[in-house]
């Protein structure tokens, strides 16, 4: 009895919603041209907000967590420490990466950079950027780098300086350098990449890196750096050496890189665009040359509309003040994809039609009764999606979002308001047989025969009217559909299907044990760039090793033994961590005291100030109150293992956030690469909130628009099925969890539903009694737009494969995954699965006597209960 309610709930709901397309339907179809040119006209004004678009330069805003904790600590260390981003400066002390170039020199040849020739090739990289290198100022005085480098001691700050003295490469031939530490303050193991050792002993090298820091304040001669990065990234893209390959890097190389890939793949939009046209044109023609019935010209349509979907959508974003960023230039491909299934979905809805003697009117109404629900409920668990997505901590999802939000909207309203007006013309054309291209009266091929034309007019200029489905359709929707058809009824192929689903499952679930997070920032910069190349070298070659600012930030008794002994125990709890090297410190409290032997600092710390002011190097890392009555800042520091792959990094910093929570000191852990960590600490389990919420949200969807048990769990199961596929099978395609792959996954919640949704739907609204009937009806209907859909979509996103950007190649890859597993999940795995255990339901009838319906019927009172008793759209369970 229950599951007779069910039926009679999802009756009297999918009445309800059929009945309001259908009004819509009769409404377009006696004013088709004035909704077309409103709503194109609507879409154009409401893309004036593009005069306002703005781009969104800056990596650090669109790929890290807003807010995040390391960055209020690193305004922490710029208010507090001023004086050590001004004077005296010191690699390890640093609030943010500064300014600087840097090269990486590789020797040719395998040999050593330290061998006689290579290393001249060193020395004079170093000399041209060092000397000659010039650029001019206001005052037309030539500055280099000796004029604008940061100094420590009135000398130039470069990392790697130990390199280039004179005795370096003498005493590596020599093997009296020792490694990974030179002299106790040179970390070579950060230096020097292909290192060849004996021991404790340095014996050859294949690699080294150079970094030049440069003045930052103040503000005039950070404005001249930068002036200068500019000529060097000149001079170094024109210079050649004889014995060594370099390549070059500077402090905002990778924004540099992101600008100029943000529309470097704008070619590749143009070719899909040509493609999408190719195959909707292809796709619509039908079996054979037909100019009367010919669809070619929706097809087109349905692209126009999905392409002019974007105006108004970054129209209203740009007027909000939403940045475009580089994530966002995917939304194109994404769109034109989106629009063309639901051009297929009406265009399948109006084919039912076909060879029915009915008004315009009638037909418009059939079309969007059975087509517009299906488009709606696609289109809202897209919008759903999107929505929720916009509440990620990251503004590179945020944004993407919101531009690819409205422009689903818009393009599900302008295939409503663009798209079925153009069928209602198209289907007036077919009434009075005239030509779809010339709108010319036009004979049948066979008339035209006789009168003795020739076959080029004959097949140019003949049509008839359809008289069945099968007249308009394609091959591409007529033989695909058919061939899953009959697998779909064939017990061989169904229980293949059952086992390579099992298999699909499988490896699905083996991946996801599988699964990692993990970012290169390199991956946002193009293939083949220069900056590509620097970062690949360094991440391949080089020790990621780093300082760690250790800061009290609050007052101290210094004074206090006791509180002396907690810090130190502190800093050797430190040390004991793995990742946290236990062999060197910058530590100016135990330098203090092993130096002056005094435990005490005197008044108002005199002999402490003292100490400070004649070793300079614990300077900027002792911040007393106004009346030197108290230590209001302090800071030691520490280094890092090599931190080299983002996993790490992440758990680094988590572990670090443990140990500073739970020392019971006023202190916080920083280094300015944990800027950079925030997004690999907290990706995974954003990610994983955030679709998991979106597949909350498409449960509701799928109760409200399908309010029968059964099917909900075939969808939601479906749903979940895809989705560990999608996940499963990242690593395959050599993909990580991360901020970027983040919004395909994410996206990759509505898509996964879509193809589910329409096969369901048309499950439930089929006339045929058994489950294996309503199999073959549901195929017959949703099957074509489904596969033809699927198809268009990846069409719309295969060329991103040849960009060049990490972002759009990772893009295809998800969004190619969650489109193959939801066509295969819906005309393949479905089918099998209702076909056996399916709800077994039946058509219920109207209410109403027969004679009041006929009657009805016969004077035309009431057409919603017309079309609701030729083209029932509920079902009731038999008991």
């Amino acid at each position: 009895m229950s599951s007779v309610c069910f039926s009679r709930c999802y009756t009297a709901h999918d009445r309800k919603i059929a009945r309001l397309f259908g009004r819509y339907g009769r409404l377009i179809a006696r004013r088709p041209w004035l909704f077309i040119i409103v709503f194109i006209v609507l879409n154009l004004l409401l893309g004036v907000g593009l005069l306002r678009l703005e781009f969104e330069h800056d990596l650090e805003t669109q790929y890290l967590p807003e807010d995040n904790r390391a960055s209020r600590d690193r305004e922490v260390i710029r208010n507090v420490f001023q004086s050590s981003i001004r004077n005296d400066f010191q690699i390890h002390a640093l609030a943010d990466v500064g300014y600087f170039v840097e090269v990486i020199i590789s020797s040719k040849n395998d040999q050593s950079v330290f061998d006689r020739n290579t290393y001249g090739d060193v020395q004079r990289i170093n000399n041209i950027i060092t000397k000659e290198i010039l650029i001019t100022d206001n005052t037309n005085t030539n500055s280099s780098y000796q004029a604008l480098c940061a100094k420590y001691n009135k000398s130039c700050v470069v990392f790697g300086e130990e390199l280039l003295h004179t005795d370096f490469a003498q005493n590596v031939r020599s093997k009296n350098v020792t490694y990974p530490v030179y002299r106790q303050t040179a970390f070579l193991s950060s230096m020097l990449g292909k290192v060849v050792t004996k021991g404790d002993r340095l014996v050859a090298a294949g690699m080294l890196k150079l970094r030049y820091y440069l003045q930052k304040y103040p503000a005039d001669r950070g404005r001249l750096s930068e002036i200068w990065v500019k000529e060097f990234v000149k001079v170094m893209t024109n210079l050649q050496t004889n014995h060594t390959e370099f390549v070059y890097t500077y402090h905002n190389a990778l924004d540099d890189e992101v600008d100029r890939s943000s529309m470097a793949e704008a070619h590749l939009f143009m070719i899909t665009v040509g493609l999408m046209v190719t195959y909707a044109s292809i796709t619509t023609a039908g079996k054979r040359i037909d100019c009367v019935y010919d669809r070619q010209n929706l097809g087109r349509v349905g692209v126009f509309c999905a392409i002019l979907s974007m105006v108004p959508a970054a129209g209203i974003a740009s007027a909000c003040g939403v940045k475009f960023m580089n994530s966002v230039g995917i939304m194109p491909f994404l769109i034109i994809g989106i629009g063309i299934n639901d051009m297929f979905i009406i265009v399948s809805g109006h084919a039912q039609t076909i060879g029915q003697d009915m008004s315009l009117e009638d037909r418009m109404d059939r079309t969007l009764r059975t087509s517009g629900l299906a488009i709606t409920v696609t289109s809202l668990t897209d919008l759903l999606t999107f929505f929720i997505g916009y509440t990620s901590v990251f503004v590179t999802i945020q944004n993407f979002c919101v531009y690819t939000g409205l422009a689903v909207f818009f393009c599900y309203v302008n295939q409503l308001t663009i798209l079925a007006p153009s069928i209602a013309i198209h289907q007036l054309k077919i009434d009075a047989a005239k030509h779809s291209i010339t709108c010319r009266s036009t004979k049948p091929r066979s008339q035209l025969q006789i009168e003795g034309h020739s076959l080029c007019y004959v097949t140019c200029c003949s049509g008839d009217k359809p008289t069945s489905r099968s007249d308009v359709e394609s091959v591409l929707e007529i033989y695909p559909k058919h061939l899953v058809q009959f697998l779909a009824r064939n017990k061989v192929s169904a229980v293949v299907i059952f086992m390579l689903y099992l298999s699909y499952l499988a490896v699905s679930i083996w991946g996801v044990t599988s699964l990692k997070q993990g970012f290169r920032f390199s991956d946002l910069a193009l293939e083949g760039s220069n900056y590509y190349k620097a970062s690949t070298w360094d991440f391949e070659n080089f020790r990621w090793e780093i300082p760690l600012q250790i800061v009290f930030t609050s007052p101290v008794n210094y004074q206090n033994i006791e509180t002396r002994q907690q810090i130190f125990n502190f800093l050797v709890q430190l040390k004991q961590e793995p990742l946290i090297q236990d062999n060197i410190d910058v530590n100016w409290l135990s330098t203090f005291q092993a130096v002056t032997r005094n435990n005490t600092f005197g008044d108002n710390f005199v002999d402490l100030r003292r100490f400070l002011n004649e070793t300079r190097i614990f300077n900027n890392d002792v911040i007393f109150s106004t009346n030197f009555t108290s230590v209001d800042y302090s800071r030691f520091y520490l280094f890092s293992e090599n931190l080299r792959t983002s996993d790490i990094q992440g758990k680094f910093l988590l572990r670090i956030r443990e140990l500073e929570q739970s020392s019971g000191l006023p202190c916080l852990i920083y280094s300015p690469l944990f800027v950079f960590f925030e997004q690999y600490a907290i990706v995974v389990k954003s990610t994983l909130q955030t679709v998991g919420v979106a597949i909350a949200a498409m449960f509701v969807v799928a109760c409200f628009f399908m309010p029968h048990p059964s099917i909900i769990i075939f969808v939601c199961v479906s749903l979940a099925s895809i989705l560990l596929g999608v996940f499963g099978f990242l690593p395959f395609w050599g993909l990580n969890i991360s901020s970027v792959t983040m919004i395909e996954l994410i996206i990759s919640v509505g898509f996964s539903v879509d193809f589910s949704t329409h096969l369901c739907h048309a499950y439930l609204t089929s006339q045929s009694r058994g489950r294996k009937g309503r199999v073959q009806d549901a195929l017959e209907l949703a099957g074509g737009p489904i596969i033809n859909g699927a198809l268009s979509t990846i069409i719309g996103l295969v060329m991103l494969i040849f960009s060049k950007s990490f972002i759009f190649q990772s893009f295809f890859k998800v969004l190619f995954m969650v489109i193959v597993f939801g066509l295969l999940h819906a005309v393949f795995v479905l089918p099998v699965f209702l076909s056996v255990i399916g709800p077994k339901v039946r058509i219920l009838t109207d209410t109403k006597p027969d004679h009041q319906i006929n009657s009805d019927i016969h004077n035309r009172v009431n057409q919603d209960t017309l079309n609701e008793v030729n083209n029932p759209l509920v079902a009731e369970e038999n008991l």
